[in-house]
């Protein structure tokens, strides 16, 4: 008979499997990462935000405006941290996400962390989630505890309103709108930093990016949100300027207009007389008066929450276009 024999059959070694990178992992991962840059704005802001509660607090319960230090008033220290808000925005595109990107392409990282077990566009998610809720958090924080600031600074003062509603400082010291540039400096950076793959020069980018629109907006668009409406009255020898009004609205343009309201040029037929009297007897003979185009205070939490929708929006199309970028992006 003939024996069978069996053959030896090899077995094969088990393949090793990479564990995936989780969201936790990833976020903890990004904490660590951007822990200092994080904790030395929160310190800032935070110190910031405090100091305003504090003198908030201690006016209402005195209603005084006292002595710091025995060198500024309280409403002096509520002037400067008003200056806080506007460099917000601009640490965050700078510091915080102008680099994000760009390093990891220079020092050639990249290459190494975006690898089969963790993709582009899950280590970006990553980052851009941590980040940017802290970055929201501040913004909100510091916006809210500026404008019960200057909330009670107006209360105390009887004189004149030191922070006028529509004026720079309290209108752009509004939570919502302070979200709105703080988003706004993450993604302008984010999307420098993608494209340009160059720190220093993203830095760059992002930070005269930032205040130029800001600039554009608050100077040429905020004023026209919404349509002005116009006050038309008889001339005087008042000034004609651009002002926030003592109700709270905002004059936004002025000047001369004839009998309808319709603006004209400087009536040059009164520019020869001699005396006030005579240069308004002159005026009124030619039907001349003075228009005010305005914006009544009611209209500045909508004109607020326009502004927020403004810097939303960009903030969207900027993240869309760096995660684009990123994804279409080769690994070189």
């Amino acid at each position: 008979m003939t024996t069978i024999t069996t053959t030896d059959v090899t077995t094969a070694a088990p393949v090793a499997t990479r564990t995936r990178v989780g969201w936790g992992d990833l976020l903890w991962l990004t904490w660590r990462q951007h822990r200092w840059t994080i904790l030395g704005t929160a310190v800032v802001v935070v110190g910031a935000a405090a100091v305003a509660l504090g003198i908030a607090w201690h006016t209402d319960a005195t209603g005084e405006k006292h002595d710091l230090l025995g060198r500024w008033s309280y409403l002096d220290v509520s002037q400067m941290l008003t200056l806080t808000p506007m460099a917000l925005g601009a640490v965050i595109a700078v510091f915080w996400t102008a680099p994000l990107l760009s390093r990891e392409y220079e020092q050639r990282t990249h290459l190494v962390v975006w690898s089969q077990d963790l993709t582009p566009i899950r280590w970006l998610v990553g980052k851009v989630v941590l980040l940017g809720a802290i970055t929201v958090v501040l913004a909100a924080g510091l916006g809210t505890a500026l404008i019960k600031l200057m909330n009670s600074m107006n209360a105390v003062t009887t004189d004149y309103v030191p922070f006028r509603p529509f004026e720079g400082a309290a209108f752009e010291a509004a939570p919502q709108v302070q979200v709105g540039y703080a988003v706004f400096g993450f993604a302008l950076g984010l999307a420098f930093s993608a494209i340009t793959r160059r720190t220093v020069l993203s830095m760059g980018l992002a930070l005269g990016g930032f205040f130029l629109v800001r600039a554009f907006v608050a100077g040429f668009w905020r004023p026209y949100f919404q349509e002005p409406l116009r006050k038309v009255e008889p001339y005087d020898e008042s000034p004609l300027y651009w002002s926030a009004g003592n109700d709270g609205s905002w004059t936004v343009n002025s000047g001369y207009a004839d009998a309808a309201g319709n603006e004209i040029d400087f009536p040059q037929v009164c520019g020869g007389t001699q005396s006030n009297t005579e240069y308004a007897k002159c005026m009124a003979d030619n039907g001349v008066q003075t228009f005010s185009d305005y914006h009544p205070a009611d209209r500045l939490v909508s004109f607020q929450w326009f502004e927020f929708g403004v810097f939303a929006l960009l903030a969207a199309g900027l993240f869309a276009l760096t995660f684009v970028w990123v994804r279409r992006s080769r690994g070189v």
